[in-house]
């Protein structure tokens, strides 16, 4: 049986590479993020942190401190730049334990706001993100990375939605539940298994993600937000939110 699982904070280089190296392993890719980016910013006030069973460590996370999305300079962001189970650890629940340890140690910190980005193609992230973590989805970037080259994204265009986790005036993270399509809206439909579609059909995995940025591009350039998830795991995209 195994120990309980443990969230360790991240202090010193010795932490910074354990990050790095748990990211290594998670994305298949040699140094996604040097320990010494992860030094450097740990070392002017940026999270990071280990999930721990026992003596392996099996999940991390490693956030920056940006600037403030509101009118008032003084409210501080944390940017989550990327957050990863191992693979042989996935569906336990451990992702969601390793952001709510991070949305705590935002609101000890001062922190009014997390933000991060997630490909809309996958719907399991986007449900996780939105639904169970309560996420807002603000904003959609074209290959807003560029061509990536990991073992997860190698050879795909890098389009991501950004959320932000509200963090200031709320006790608890509140998750959020699905929304209903109403006239007017634009809806935008993700595949049910991106991930696997990639192995074995690409041709049909590049179709989703061109026909998915076209619709995301019109629908924001006249003005529409996304307003959240319906029962089918489509985005809904609404004006005057």
């Amino acid at each position: 049986m195994s120990n309980p699982l443990r969230i360790q904070l991240a202090h010193n280089p010795a932490d910074a590479a354990l990050i790095s190296q748990v990211f290594d392993e998670v994305w298949s890719v040699k140094t996604m993020v040097s320990p010494e980016i992860i030094t450097a910013a740990l070392h002017n006030g940026a999270y990071g942190s280990v999930v721990w069973d026992g003596d392996e460590p099996i999940a991390a996370a490693f956030a920056l401190v940006g600037k403030s999305l509101s009118h008032t300079p003084s409210e501080l962001n944390l940017h989550s730049h990327a957050a990863g189970v191992v693979s042989m650890r996935a569906g336990e629940g451990i992702g969601a334990m390793l952001k709510h340890h991070q949305w705590q140690w935002a609101r000890e910190n001062g922190f009014a706001t997390i933000t991060w980005s997630f490909d809309p193609l996958v719907r399991r992230n986007a449900w996780f993100n939105m639904i169970k973590l309560g996420a807002q989805v603000t904003g959609y970037f074209q290959n807003f990375y560029g061509e990536l080259d990991d073992g997860i994204n190698a050879g795909e265009q890098s389009d991501r939605v950004l959320v932000r986790w509200n963090v200031l005036n709320s006790k608890t993270p509140q998750s959020l539940g699905l929304v209903d399509v109403r006239d007017g809206d634009v809806v935008i439909a993700t595949p049910v298994d991106i991930e696997t579609l990639r192995k074995v059909d690409k041709q049909q995995a590049q179709q989703w993600r061109a026909e998915q940025r076209a619709l995301f591009l019109d629908a924001v350039h006249d003005g529409y937000q996304v307003r959240g998830l319906n029962a089918e795991y489509s985005y809904v995209l609404s004006k005057g939110m």
